[in-house]
């Protein structure tokens, strides 16, 4: 089922991000807030909507500042000696899980109010202080996926942009 960039982007307009999360170099952010129920009984606190980022991409800040996707790869900030190993898939380990992190537990809404659609599938999303997220898929790396938006309802909302598009599941 076709569908279009702007119609998946449109969905988490207006919606404040409440929760990032990260497996391996996939950043997860997590706009709106619902209840997922795992098959065990945990009850899980997740966004409402998820836009999951899998190429480039880089968080501009009104004071400057950017979080960029390849902070991944770098040690978090510590006081006083680092610890001697580094893992940076162990969650949290590494500055760009840090950034995200105290960026959602300053408090404040974050809300997207608006987006700009970009060459290659790629986007720049605003937010209402000013910051700024912007998304550039790199087409010479193929992946599956560039980028994803999906439901946490339980209505089955995905859709899935990578090089030739959108496409809806």
């Amino acid at each position: 089922m076709q569908t279009s960039v702007s119609d998946a982007l449109n969905k988490i307009i207006g919606l404040p991000l409440t929760k990032t999360t990260r497996h391996d170099v996939v950043q997860y952010l997590h706009f709106g807030k619902t209840h997922y129920r795992t098959p065990q009984g945990l009850v899980l606190d997740v966004g409402e909507l998820t836009l999951t980022l899998n190429c480039p991409w880089q968080l501009l800040l009104p004071n400057g500042d950017s979080i960029k996707h390849d902070e991944v790869f770098m040690r978090r900030r510590e006081a006083g000696l680092p610890t001697p190993k580094f893992d940076w898939k162990v969650p949290g380990a590494n500055l760009r899980d840090q950034r995200l992190q105290e960026l959602v537990n300053a408090g404040g809404t974050m809300s997207p109010q608006s987006f700009e659609l970009t060459e290659n599938n790629g986007f720049i999303l605003s937010f209402e202080y000013g910051a700024k997220l912007i998304v550039t898929p790199d087409p010479a790396k193929e992946f599956d996926v560039y980028w994803q938006v999906f439901s946490n309802t339980g209505d089955g909302y995905t859709v899935s942009v990578a090089k030739d598009g959108a496409e809806a599941f």
